[in-house]
């Protein structure tokens, strides 16, 4: 199917390339903080534990589906055509303007610690990656259970016609994003026992048009990570140093 739609999939997006989309997308790696403004959240912890603490990367529990039907919108009277993946980094030869090159497993997990760590929850706090673990008083580990994109464009049901509503300014579409995982906190001398947990879900949307949003919207997932790691870092401020000290 896929093969079939795939010279009017292009020809519709062809008008995203003519108006140089491409060439303003920047980079699709991984940046965090978020761009612009490269800030963490800035919450600081009122009694730091006296203790280290070590992250590990996440386990990824998110789905593997994927739908590209953008070629839908070339067909008058159909109102959308959507595209999203629950993996977007694992995506084979996707739309330019929907690549991102990250792995959320290790970059959630490590801008987790740089929160933390920022945070002054801890004394210490490593970021364990794919290497050993460094000894440690503390562990916190996660499961990740969603970073959906999708992606709905409109020709306002008059098919490629509908391109000429691009061309004035009207939206393409709308573009949303979800972030969800799970965090527990134990003693690493007791994995048993949960000192504290946090679950948390974000999520996200914009619109698209050829002069706005299209070049955003892959990069958001900086910004969605720490939109939904904010309750969790206040919650872990908050109430680490008065769980840890019962513990």
């Amino acid at each position: 199917m896929r093969q079939q739609f795939l010279p009017m999939k292009l020809w519709v997006l062809t008008l995203v390339v003519a108006f140089s989309v491409t060439s303003c997308l920047g980079t699709r790696e991984w940046t965090y903080p978020p761009p612009p403004n490269s800030a963490f959240l800035g919450i600081q912890a009122d009694q730091p534990v006296s203790g280290s603490l070590v992250v590990f990367p996440l386990v990824d529990q998110r789905g593997k589906e994927e739908q590209e039907e953008y070629w839908k919108i070339a067909i008058p009277l159909v109102p959308s055509g959507v595209t999203f993946y629950d993996r977007p980094e694992d995506v084979k030869d996707p739309e330019q303007i929907d690549e991102i090159e990250f792995n959320p497993p290790e970059d959630f997990a490590r801008a987790l610690s740089d929160e933390i760590r920022e945070a002054k929850i801890f004394s210490s706090v490593a970021y364990a990656g794919k290497s050993s673990a460094p000894s440690t008083e503390y562990v916190l580990q996660g499961r990740l259970h969603s970073t959906r994109w999708e992606r709905s464009i409109t020709t306002y049901l008059l098919g490629p016609l509908g391109t000429i509503f691009w061309m004035v300014g009207l939206p393409m579409g709308q573009t949303d994003i979800t972030v969800e995982m799970d965090l527990q906190l134990t003693a690493a001398a007791d994995p048993s026992k949960v000192l504290w947990s946090f679950s948390m879900e974000f999520q996200g949307w914009d619109l698209d048009g050829i002069y706005y949003g299209l070049a955003n919207e892959v990069n958001s997932y900086p910004t969605a990570l720490q939109e939904a790691l904010r309750p969790a870092i206040t919650d872990l401020a908050d109430k680490a140093a008065s769980r840890l000290a019962t513990s």
